[in-house]
């Protein structure tokens, strides 16, 4: 299994838009690992997960040809993990040629807010209608905590998430590696450990959003990250030489890439940057 980080950022993207803080500064200046997209990642060159506002620049930039995904993962319907107006184009009347289907794995509340959203780019869209489903190619598979799907080669299991109503985090296995893509989550609730419990992890990329000794709402910070991450590995659902990754990373009490990479190393974990590629297991 391979891991393409397409983006690594929070909602606001590195540099920030108008921003002078150190983090912003720092990436103005050096570019590099501290630019950062909105975060989405690629396993094997056909199955994403969240198909965000950035993918396509970051597809451009890292050689992820799009065209080939036979699947899509979407966490949750914020704009910064989803652009209906990527998922709109797949319609005849944008005439485009050669769309393969595509398998569509999300929350039942996550569709209907992507309802909502492809509404306002086409009147009348609807990812809950079966005529809206065959225009757009798309094959639907609504997911609860605890659900599994077969979907092209994989097997993609559902865990609830603490971040907003209908937030999905997701284990996706190939059958010889399985990593756990966790952002958008504030800890992992009691029944996401008991599920978690039931595998054994290679990789985990979680949510950082916020520097060490920031709080905010709705995210983990640099501690909290790395807590989640200790507690992972103590409950063996972590394995033995497995990597875990730090991604939607915000600006806010964020030190440039090499000074937050120091950090991370000396509590277990490891900064990702967009485009880096992970090769799974770990050999």
């Amino acid at each position: 299994m391979e891991v393409t980080f397409l983006g690594t950022a929070a909602a606001t993207a590195c540099p920030m838009v108008f921003c002078s803080c150190p983090m912003c500064s720092a990436a103005w200046k050096r570019g590099g690992k501290d630019l950062r997209r909105r975060s989405s990642a690629l396993v094997n060159g056909d199955l994403i997960i969240d198909l965000g506002p950035d993918v396509m620049t970051a597809a451009f930039d890292f050689g992820a040809d799009i065209r080939k995904a036979s699947v899509l993962l979407q966490t949750h319907a914020h704009s910064d993990h989803f652009d209906a107006g990527h998922l709109i184009t797949r319609l005849p009347e944008y005439a485009p040629e050669g769309i393969r289907p595509l398998d569509l794995a999300a929350s039942p509340e996550t569709i209907r807010r992507m309802s909502e959203r492809l509404s306002l780019e086409e009147p009348g869209a609807s990812l809950e209608k079966a005529e809206w489903q065959e225009r757009l190619k798309l094959r639907l598979h609504p997911l609860r905590h605890g659900d599994s799907a077969a979907l092209s080669g994989y097997t993609v299991t559902a865990v609830e998430s603490a971040h907003d109503s209908g937030a999905l985090l997701f284990v996706v296995s190939d059958g010889e590696a399985a990593f756990l893509y966790a952002t958008d989550t504030v800890r992992l609730t009691d029944r996401a450990m008991d599920l978690l419990k039931g595998f054994r992890l290679d990789m985990i990329a979680i949510d950082h959003t916020y520097g060490p000794g920031v709080r905010g709402g709705g995210h983990l910070n640099a501690e909290q990250a790395a807590e989640e991450i200790a507690l992972l590995r103590a409950e063996g659902i972590l394995k033995p030489g497995s990597r875990a990754f730090a991604t939607h990373l915000s600006h806010e009490g964020m030190p440039p890439y090499e000074e937050m990479s120091e950090y991370a190393r000396a509590r277990g974990y490891e900064i990702a940057w967009d485009g880096l590629r992970v090769r799974l297991p770990s050999r």
